[in-house]
């Protein structure tokens, strides 16, 4: 079942960059609740309260229940802005919705078997792009997070929204080609060979630390044949 925390809020009435830094040495956050028919409310927080929230780490896929001058809302995190120096929320935006309607999250990005990955074990970099990807599902089935398994990758291998392996009824918010991950730096592709039977192997390396074909070319020239030299045309006539 989805984690669900209450929130006691009041209405904020005075805006601008002002009042928001008065509200926050009050100890408050403000925020704002978005409702699809437009009719969006200002108020303010309890820092504490949803701090002790948001450091657990799943506060984007977890309903909060806001009480507003006693009016229940259910909510989502959608965003939280973080103060640059502390890391702390100092804004937050909250989507409104009703039991039974779809709604967006943004569960976070478990990457498994980094110790068990081809192209980490050649020497490659795992390039993390996303840290979390914003799905669409019922308010009940929520995924905290989505495994992403990167046993399989090689250096130069992409990992893009269609290769996420969602729960059931769970899908992607936006076209699935975006990127999520990849295998960067030095590595197994360059040094592969295709044999006959289609298997790949690595290239051995010749002594002096050059591939095969790089030696050859770079032999000593006394071993390269001599091209005849061009005859010199005669002055007498």
């Amino acid at each position: 079942m989805t984690p669900i925390f209450s929130l006691k809020a009041n209405p904020r009435t005075n805006l601008g960059s002002n009042d928001s830094r008065r509200v926050r040495k009050a100890g408050k956050i403000p925020a704002v609740i978005y409702n699809k028919n437009g009719e969006n409310l200002n108020i303010v927080v309890d820092a504490k309260d949803f701090e002790y929230q948001y450091f657990k780490g799943n506060v984007l896929t977890t309903i909060v229940h806001i009480d507003l001058a006693g009016k229940n809302f259910k909510a989502i995190s959608r965003k939280i802005e973080l103060n640059p120096v502390t890391d702390k929320p100092e804004h937050i935006d909250f989507i409104r919705f009703n039991d039974g309607e779809a709604i967006k999250s943004k569960p976070k990005l478990n990457f498994v078997n980094k110790d068990k990955s081809i192209g980490l074990k050649r020497g490659g970099f795992l390039h993390i792009v996303l840290r979390n990807v914003e799905v669409i599902c019922d308010s009940n089935i929520i995924p905290n997070s989505i495994d992403v398994d990167v046993a399989a990758l090689r250096v130069g291998d992409k990992i893009r929204g269609k290769d996420l392996h969602l729960p059931d009824g769970v899908r992607l918010a936006r076209k699935d080609d975006f990127l999520v991950a990849s295998i960067i730096g030095r590595g197994s592709k360059d040094d592969e060979v295709t044999t006959v039977d289609g298997s790949a192997v690595t290239a051995p390396v010749a002594n002096d630390g050059k591939s095969p074909a790089k030696a050859a070319t770079t032999g000593d020239k006394k071993d390269a044949p001599k091209k005849d030299a061009p005859k010199k045309s005669s002055d007498k006539k």
